[in-house]
């Protein structure tokens, strides 16, 4: 079953899903510079123009892509990416970047999120987190506080299916124990986002595009 934002009627609404990186969480610094900073340290001399074009490149390969679905960590996943980005072949800049993006100063929470995810569980939503992400996002997210105003967390490293595959998204339904034609999902991804969720069988809006922050989105959740 298929469904469009128009057939959208708050009043039936039981969950709410949400994207990760994106949506609800930004990195704090862009990530080209963050990578050509570190890279430096090891001998790289890309600039940021350079590495973000790199990025973009590794990170659209279905080949490398494929690989995060075998390996929770996404280890080789951002290897692959780390080294075209930047050219650097030591695996020593893998482990810095990786932990740079585990601890909370280098992300940050949407403005409004939280406001809106608690408004709508105080109206009988429940929210949860479901984003193509390794095993880092779960301790993330509890380090910015996040898991205290949501239900569930779906992460696909952990889960073993990533979006667009309609199967994450009726996962996250079944562990709230709702239908998927009474969930919206909420994501910057037309594709992995909208396509997926709607496939699945839930409504779906898209961040930045059919609502352009938490605020709107709270509102035609009516929850505002």
């Amino acid at each position: 079953m298929t469904t469009t934002s128009a057939t959208l009627d708050p009043a039936r609404l039981r969950g709410l899903l949400v994207d990760a990186a994106g949506t609800l969480l930004a990195p704090t610094e862009p990530i080209a510079t963050v990578y050509g900073r570190h890279a430096r340290a090891f001998g790289g001399s890309r600039s940021a123009r350079e590495v973000a074009s790199g990025i973009r490149e590794a990170m659209a390969d279905p080949a490398l892509r494929a690989t995060r679905l075998h390996e929770p960590s996404w280890h080789e996943f951002w290897g692959g990416v780390v080294r075209r980005a930047t050219g650097v072949e030591d695996p020593a800049l893998l482990d810095a970047l990786y932990q740079h993006y585990e601890q909370r100063t280098a992300w940050r929470v949407a403005a409004d999120a939280r406001a809106c995810c608690e408004a709508a569980r105080a109206r009988g939503i429940q929210v949860a987190v479901v984003s193509n992400w390794d095993t880092r996002l779960r301790p993330l997210l509890e380090a910015l506080g996040v898991m205290r105003w949501i239900d569930a967390a779906v992460i696909s490293g952990e889960y073993g299916h990533e979006k667009p595959d309609p199967q994450i998204f009726r996962y996250a339904c079944q562990r709230l124990a709702i239908a998927p034609a009474r969930a919206l999902h909420v994501g910057d991804s037309a594709r992995a986002d909208v396509e997926g969720a709607r496939a699945a069988g839930c409504h779906a809006l898209q961040f930045g595009v059919d609502v352009r922050d938490f605020r709107e989105l709270a509102r035609r959740l009516g929850v505002a």
